[in-house]
């Protein structure tokens, strides 16, 4: 003789599309968690604003880290003076970035500069990427 499980009082089945889909208060509430989620994601952007300095060493990054000591009219010069990116000469001010979309730069770099850890107006890093080791400044960070 077969068992019969009797099933819950709450669920029911949906038919979608020929198919039967049980449906309970669980459902409901882990459907909308995820769309909430993936809402979010979609239509919510973290922005920032930061500076840079480029350089090919980890120790000369450190270096210049520790001179510079959070001042930005310096951090300004020695990307002006230091930086092997094009930002450093060309950027208003030297070493500009401007302002960016989370993902629209690499990974690392994305990491650090969106950390909420990282404090804006405070030198970051030093920090490596394929293009070399970055001094961040992030002067607005929306997240």
């Amino acid at each position: 003789m077969e068992e019969v499980f009797e099933r819950p009082f709450l669920v029911r089945d949906l038919d979608i599309f020929g198919m039967q889909i049980p449906f309970s208060p669980v459902t409901l509430i882990i459907f909308t968690i995820s769309s909430l989620i993936i809402l979010r994601g979609l239509f919510q952007s973290s922005n920032a604003t930061a500076s840079h300095i480029l350089l090919d060493k980890q120790q000369d990054a450190e270096k210049y880290k520790k001179e510079i000591s959070n001042d930005l009219a310096k951090f300004a010069q020695y990307a002006q003076k230091y930086s092997t990116c094009p930002s450093g000469k060309n950027g208003s001010p030297p070493g500009s970035l401007g302002n960016f979309k989370g993902g629209e730069m690499v990974p690392p770099f994305d990491r650090a500069v969106f950390d909420t850890d990282n404090k804006v107006d405070e030198v970051i890093g030093p920090i490596q990427t394929q293009y070399g080791w970055h001094l961040i400044l992030i002067q607005e960070r929306l997240c």
